[in-house]
C-alpha cells in the first residue's frame, strides 16, 4: 500500500513531461512553418505574400477537417487508428455531387445523407474493434477496401454532378480577404476545442485513451463509446469530402485517398500521443499547416507528387521513431 503514492506521484510526473513534450510540439512545429516561409520567399519570392500564405491556409484547412477525424480516433486509445478516413472523404465527395448537381436546394438532403452513411460506415469499424476485437488497423484498412467499392458501385465507375453555387461560395469565396474555408476552420477548432474540455463526452474521450479499464470501472460503456469514435470518425471524413468537392467544384473517385498519410502525420507532428489520451486539435492545426506549407515549398522546388509523398514516408518514420524512444523513457 505504502508504494501506491509514488507510483501514483510518478505517473502524475510522467504525465506532466508528456504534456510539456506535446505543448513544445506545437510550437516546434509553428517555428517550422515561420522557417518554411522565410526560406519559401529566399527561393522564390512572393513565396510569404498574403496571397499566399492564405492559399496554404486554405488547403491546409481541407487537410485540417480530415485530420480533425484521425485526431478523435487517436486520441480515444487502444492503439486506434483509422486508415479509411481518405476513402471515406472520397465517398462523401462522390455522394455530395451526385445529390447536390449544381443545385442549392439539395444541399440540406445532401449534408444529411452525407453525415449519416459516413457515420453508419465508421460505426462498423467501431464495432469490428469493440466487440470482435478486430485491431483498428486491419479493420479500418477492410474498411477503406469496402468503402471504396461502395463509391465504384454508386457511380458505376463515373461520378456525377457538381458542387452547388453556396458551396462553391464557401470553398472558393473569401470574406475579408481570408478564405470563408479558414474561417470556418477557426470556428471548428474553437468548437472542438471547448468540446474536449469542457464537456463530459470530451472528457471521457481523454480518459478511455488515458486509462480504458479505470473508465469502464467509472460506469462508461467504453465499446459503445468506441464504436460512437469511430462513427463520428466517419462522419466527419465524409462531410470533409463535401469540403473538398466546395474547393474542387467537381468530384473524382479518389479525390480523398492522398489524405490518408498526411492526417497521421499531423496528428503526431501535433503531439497527439498516440497511445491515446493526450493531446488537442490546436497541436493538429498546427501539424496540417506545417504539412501543406512543407508541401508548398516542395512544389516550389518541382519536387513531384512521387517525391512529396516519400518525404511524407520519411516524416513519419522519423516521428514514429522519436515517439517510440520518448514511450520508453516515461
Amino acid at each position: 500500500m505504502g508504494n501506491v503514492p509514488t507510483n501514483a506521484a510518478g505517473q502524475g510526473m510522467a504525465l506532466g513531461r508528456v504534456r510539456n513534450l506535446g505543448s513544445r510540439k506545437v510550437l516546434i512545429a509553428y517555428l517550422l512553418v515561420l522557417l518554411i516561409f522565410i526560406a519559401g520567399q529566399v527561393i522564390s519570392p512572393g513565396f510569404a505574400a498574403f496571397s499566399n500564405i492564405m492559399n496554404v491556409l486554405n488547403i491546409s484547412a481541407l487537410l485540417g477537417f480530415i485530420a480533425l477525424a484521425q485526431m478523435l480516433v487517436v486520441l480515444s486509445g487502444g492503439e486506434g487508428i483509422d486508415l479509411s478516413v481518405g476513402a471515406m472523404a472520397s465517398l462523401g465527395a462522390v455522394m455530395s455531387s451526385q445529390l447536390l448537381n449544381g443545385m442549392d436546394g439539395n444541399l440540406p438532403l445532401a449534408i444529411a445523407v452525407v453525415l449519416a452513411a459516413g457515420f453508419a460506415i465508421g460505426a462498423v469499424s467501431g464495432a469490428g474493434i469493440a466487440y470482435f476485437k478486430v485491431p483498428p488497423l486491419v479493420m479500418t484498412l477492410a474498411m477503406a477496401s469496402v468503402i471504396q467499392g461502395i463509391g465504384l458501385v454508386y457511380t458505376n465507375g463515373q461520378p456525377k454532378g457538381m458542387a452547388s453555387p453556396i458551396l462553391k461560395e464557401l470553398g472558393t469565396g473569401r470574406t475579408a480577404g481570408i478564405p470563408n474555408l479558414v474561417l470556418l476552420w477557426i470556428v471548428i477548432a474553437i468548437v472542438v476545442a471547448v468540446f474536449l474540455v469542457r464537456t463530459r463526452a470530451g472528457q471521457t474521450l481523454y480518459g478511455l485513451g488515458t486509462n480504458r479499464l479505470t473508465t469502464e470501472l467509472s460506469g462508461v460503456r467504453t465499446r459503445v463509446v468506441t464504436t460512437v469514435v469511430y462513427g463520428a470518425s466517419g462522419a466527419i471524413s465524409a462531410i470533409s469530402g463535401m469540403l473538398l468537392l466546395s474547393y474542387t467544384g467537381t468530384a473524382f473517385l479518389d479525390i480523398g485517398a492522398s489524405y490518408m498519410l498526411p492526417t497521421i502525420i499531423a496528428v503526431v507532428i501535433g503531439g497527439i500521443s498516440l497511445a491515446g489520451g493526450l493531446g488537442n486539435y490546436n497541436g493538429t492545426v498546427a501539424g496540417a499547416i506545417l504539412l501543406t506549407s512543407l508541401s508548398s515549398i516542395l512544389v516550389t522546388l518541382k519536387i513531384s507528387e512521387g517525391g512529396r509523398q516519400i518525404v511524407y514516408g520519411v516524416i513519419l518514420l522519423l516521428l514514429l521513431a522519436v515517439y517510440g524512444r520518448q514511450k520508453s523513457n516515461t
